[in-house]
């Protein structure tokens, strides 16, 4: 799915019962006609899920299986264990924004064609009764610009710490992650050696990842969740 083409819109869907809306984010994939079912599969192996229920009013979309992350509100970062699904800019509507900072979660539907049709958004629910869609559920992490540089200080301090103590391969991993501006993948990157290779952390590091971990701000909450089970197994010095 990486190297389809995709657009996104960030969208209000607001069955008849609920005036205030669900913010959602519509992706939609650029593929041949043909190649729709697979695409579909893909997302269903990755634990996507029909969006029926929550077009219908009924139920919401319990899965959580995607992060989305934005360091300036507007550059929306959408991605699973495996992929990034989408990386660009995005105009949500008023109010958007603030109601998916307050809920630290927002609705993510996806299909290929879905935005073609003129009054798109009133077929969604339809599309979803017929298959053409699925669902899932991502956690949000809303940074401001400041507290994105803070956080690659924060990852150049642990990279920094552990260096003299990993072997070559993962401090050349977590480099490249830094300069690809993957911080957080730059951290996970070392903790994970330090744990493989029994390294003894600095209790002040370990200290600063425990906070990074538990914040809600720092990860998305899969590499939260990563970096809290890594933690338990880490020596301290």
């Amino acid at each position: 799915m990486g190297e389809s083409a995709v657009a996104a819109v960030a969208i209000y869907h607001a069955p008849a019962a609920d005036r205030r809306g669900t913010p959602m984010v519509a992706l939609d994939y650029d593929v041949q006609r043909g190649s729709r079912h697979t695409l579909l599969q893909n997302l269903a192996g990755r634990g996507w899920r029909d969006p029926s229920p929550v077009f219908d009013g009924v139920d919401d979309l319990t899965s959580a299986v995607l992060s989305l992350r934005s360091a300036d509100g507007r550059t929306l970062l959408i991605e699973d264990d495996t992929d990034v699904l989408f990386d660009v800019v995005v105009v949500p509507p008023h109010g958007w924004l603030e109601h998916v900072r307050a809920l630290g979660a927002v609705g993510v539907i996806a299909g290929a064609g879905i935005t073609a049709a003129p009054d798109w958004q009133r077929q969604l629910p339809r599309l979803a009764r017929e298959s053409e869609l699925l669902g899932s559920i991502a956690t949000v992490t809303f940074t401001n610009a400041s507290g994105r540089e803070d956080f690659h200080a924060f990852a150049y301090e642990v990279v920094a710490a552990l260096r003299p103590a990993l072997p070559p391969e993962a401090v050349h991993d977590a480099g490249f992650a830094l300069e690809d501006d993957r911080p957080h993948r730059a951290v996970l990157e070392v903790v994970d050696s330090a744990v493989r290779h029994r390294v003894a952390v600095p209790a002040q590091i370990v200290d600063m990842l425990q906070r990074r971990a538990t914040d809600r701000t720092s990860f998305g909450w899969r590499d939260a969740r990563t970096l809290t089970r890594l933690l338990r197994k880490i020596r301290t010095r």
